[in-house]
């Protein structure tokens, strides 16, 4: 098990709070050397035996012409790579982090980003002159480079879907405009923002690693959102108002559409309170096939104290979402979707928990003593799995 601390190293004169005003989300910034090399250390034949497994997204990705892929989807087995030919093609996995522990431990070196906005890590192999074509993204994302060599080239042009080559699963830019033109060597990480068009190819064999993080559209927001407001109405029914107009009954007069408005008021406008729990729960469900289950065997206190007294850390389960957020109201931790309220003297013992993927036995020690209710929570949260003895300590 590797203690090694990790930290993502910035160009000089870039410290953190400058990167978030000045590059977050608004221009590329390409960082050599920002991470040791040695950090990614999944080989491509570990990264072939994910994509074999049913739980796990996976795709290969064949360029045959510049105007033609060929897109699988796995699981795959040796078949599917014995018949890939010697270049031009990417293997890509999603979620490695939920299922690698060196892979999860990456994302600790982007500590300074907010944590329940992170989605997964996904790692492409990609034989010489391998890649997905010329693309955009609707979010953020690190793109790491791990074994071998990928030139990224970026375009700074403005492209729509009607710049798409037509008829292909994947969206490729049919034309593309080079506008920066960088080789990434292992430890090199780019970061990109959202809608800037990029074009990786593989300089012989490589693998990348691409930390992307949530970006849900309006859409989205607004279909869940207006969900959550169905789950909160109750059975009432529209009432017809006392000056129904008879001498005209197609026609809906003001004092109808005035009923029915009131009794959708109290949703629209819904308080802030409501809003913000909503968001909280959203941004932490889990994907439905990363859902975390309880132990076997029900955790107690004297069990929590007990495993303190022999020495082993506590983790983090990879697939567990937390956020927490204050309010004039009290404390709210949220938990895989769900919240829960919690006494304001459990705030800094909350704030460890819901970023620290890791808890030492000193750590824990603290924690359980440092406010009425934490060594409860931490219980709370073995026994739903959210947190779990490390397995590599067994």
């Amino acid at each position: 098990m590797s203690t090694e601390i990790l930290q993502l190293t910035l160009p000089a004169a870039i410290d953190r709070a400058r990167f978030l005003r000045d590059y977050w989300q608004k221009k590329p910034l390409l960082m050599r050397g920002a991470l040791p090399a040695h950090v990614f250390s999944l080989q491509p034949d570990e990264l072939a035996g994910l994509a074999c497994e049913t739980e796990i997204e996976s795709r290969l990705i064949v360029q045959q012409s510049p105007q033609r892929w060929l897109v699988r989807h796995g699981p795959f087995d040796d078949a599917d790579f014995s018949a890939l030919p010697e270049r031009e093609w990417t293997l890509l996995v999603q979620d490695v982090d939920k299922f690698v522990p060196d892979v999860a431990r990456v994302i600790e070196a982007f500590d300074f980003m907010p944590s329940w906005r992170i989605d997964d890590i996904m790692i492409s192999f990609a034989a010489d002159g391998g890649g997905v074509g010329p693309h955009t993204d609707a979010y953020d994302v690190f793109l790491m480079q791990g074994h071998g060599r990928r030139r990224w080239r970026l375009s700074y042009r403005d492209y729509s879907d009607n710049d798409l080559i037509p008829g292909l699963e994947q969206r490729i830019l049919a034309h593309f405009d080079t506008d920066e033109d960088w080789l990434l060597e292992p430890g090199d990480v780019l970061y990109l923002p959202p809608g800037i068009a990029h074009w990786g190819t593989a300089d012989g064999d490589c693998m990348t690693y691409s930390l992307g993080f949530r970006a849900p559209s309006r859409r989205e927001l607004a279909a869940d959102w207006f969900q959550h407001l169905v789950s909160l109405a109750d059975d009432t029914r529209l009432d017809d108002p006392r000056d129904l107009d008879v001498d005209d009954r197609a026609r809906i007069g003001g004092a109808a559409l005035s009923a029915a408005q009131q009794l959708l008021d109290p949703l629209l406008t819904a308080d802030a309170g409501a809003f913000a729990d909503w968001f909280g729960c959203y941004v932490t469900e889990p994907k439905p096939q990363f859902q975390v289950l309880p132990p076997d065997e029900t955790w107690t206190q004297p069990d929590l104290e007990r495993w303190i007294a022999s020495d082993r850390d506590l983790v983090r389960h990879p697939a567990a979402r937390l956020a927490w957020q204050e309010s004039a109201d009290g404390l709210t931790l949220f938990v895989q979707g769900e919240a829960r309220r919690l006494s304001c003297e459990l705030r800094d013992a909350v704030r460890i928990l819901a970023q620290t993927r890791r808890l030492s036995p000193a750590l824990l020690q603290q924690l359980a003593t440092m406010a009425e209710g934490a060594s409860q929570l931490i219980v709370d949260l073995l026994n739903e799995g959210v947190l779990e003895p490390d397995a590599e300590e067994e």
